[in-house]
């Protein structure tokens, strides 16, 4: 019996050798920051003042297998029928350099801010493919999914926001985010006095912005000036 165990795991362990030595694979991995250890990356230019037009996501090609002696190069791909965004919404390289003696590689997708995200998300589908130092790794590692937009969407906490900013518009909110260059607002944790503060640096900034643009006072998307 215990002869029939040993067999069965010293064929394993060989079989595991063989996918993952003998076979060099690559598979991809997104900043834990943007893709939560999953093989989706969601990236909004929500936040980003209106001068950033892009944004550069680090993306990580590991070997699984050995180090080798030489550089290797990794096939990348745009899967186009899983990918809704257009070429010159992004790019890519379609090689990346392991160097030798290492496991890994960093490369950058840049992804581009430009109106049309305000209204929809796009989505790019990036895959390893063969290459002559390279197969691509298991199926669930060896792809990314970056999606990507500029909307904005009402807080859930406006209601207790409203009585310092005033009624809830797209162009207002993201005027808010510009002007104070922050993400969101935790009613829970600020104070009356500081959000007094940030309607007070609102209504000096919205001032600055209408007399920068006389005869076009800030409106929102429904028409109605800005106002706090």
């Amino acid at each position: 019996m215990l002869m029939a165990v040993s067999l069965l795991l010293w064929i394993s362990c060989e079989n595991d050798g063989f996918y993952y030595q003998d076979t060099a694979r690559v598979r991809l991995e997104g900043s834990y920051e943007w893709a939560l250890g999953t093989d989706s990356l969601v990236f909004s230019f929500v936040t980003s003042p209106d001068s950033v037009v892009e944004k550069n996501i680090e993306v990580t090609a590991y070997v699984m297998g050995e180090a080798s002696s030489q550089d290797r190069v990794v096939n990348i791909q745009v899967i186009s029928e899983k990918t809704t965004a257009t070429s010159d919404l992004y790019e890519c390289p379609s090689q990346v350099t392991i160097p030798a003696n290492s496991y890994s590689a960093k490369f950058y997708v840049t992804l581009k801010r430009v109106d049309l995200l305000k209204e929809k998300t796009v989505r790019l589908y990036i895959q390893v493919t063969s290459s002559s130092d390279f197969q691509a790794g298991v199926s669930e590692q060896d792809h990314l999914l970056l999606k990507w937009n500029d909307v904005i969407s009402k807080p859930k906490n406006w209601s207790e926001l409203e009585s310092y900013f005033g009624t809830f518009s797209v162009t207002k909110y993201r005027f808010i985010l510009n002007a104070l260059g922050v993400s969101e607002f935790d009613t829970d944790t600020l104070t009356w006095s500081q959000l007094q503060n940030y309607r007070i640096l609102l209504v000096t900034a919205l001032k600055e912005y209408n007399e920068a643009h006389p005869g076009a006072p800030l409106t929102d998307e429904n028409g109605v000036l800005v106002t706090f």
